[in-house]
């Protein structure tokens, strides 16, 4: 049945008001987000659908074109959906990226592990101005254990569209060891002379596992300390 036919007691706006936001699901907090269903679902279950995947992490993994995958899920509403979780993540960090400055592996870290799924290796670049402030990212690489098999020309380019003059990679080792492999500093070493005969700078690698991460440049994969 339609949200406005539920006992007002069910109803998750009212229920927000009534209990608070704490009292709420996943699944209601983004009901009231999506603001209203479809034909034949109501936006509770479009929810639940949304959510089936890993949840809210999953979601945020997947990024918002892969919600369009799922029915009843246009542009508008899988940017809603992205743009309320990235929100909630800024106002978890209590700054926007825009003024986050990325010169230390430990805020690199925190600005980024809540970004990848466990179960799926991923690789993210961060783009930077020459004060290492964030401009954008980009997700480059996603998939089974091969996430790393990209040409640094796909690594690249989206800082060479957006004007950046750094780069910083950072990705996930599912195992949950973050101890690089051997392709992991090859391919950090084949990046960074690529970046470097472009003039962008390859700001460093990080490797994430469980609740620890690796700064590739803390190793001297990058030529620094």
């Amino acid at each position: 049945m339609p949200l406005r036919d539920l006992p007002e007691e069910q109803r998750p706006r009212e229920r927000l008001f009534r209990d608070g936001v704490l009292a709420l699901s996943d699944y209601e907090l983004l009901a009231i987000v999506l603001g209203a269903g479809v034909a034949g679902d109501h936006a509770l279950a479009l929810a639940e659908r949304l959510l089936a995947d890993g949840g809210l992490q999953g979601i945020r993994a997947r990024g918002p074109a892969a919600l369009l995958k799922v029915r009843g899920i246009g542009r508008a509403r899988a940017a809603q959906v992205a743009a309320a979780l990235e929100l909630g993540r800024r106002a978890e960090s209590g700054r926007s990226p825009q003024r986050i400055r990325l010169d230390d592996p430990a805020p690199a870290y925190r600005y980024l592990r809540q970004r990848f799924d466990s179960q799926v290796e991923q690789l993210i670049g961060l783009l930077l101005d020459r004060g290492l402030r964030v401009l954008g990212e980009a997700r480059l690489a996603q998939g089974g254990h091969a996430a790393l098999a990209i040409r640094p020309a796909d690594v690249l380019r989206p800082a060479v569209q957006a004007g950046a003059s750094a780069i910083l990679l950072a990705h996930n080792h599912p195992s949950g060891d973050p101890t690089p492999s051997q392709q992991d500093v090859a391919t950090t070493a084949t990046i960074a002379h690529a970046a470097n005969s472009i003039g962008i700078q390859l700001v460093d690698h990080l490797v994430i596992g469980d609740n620890s991460f690796v700064s590739m440049r803390q190793l001297g994969y990058l030529g620094k300390e």
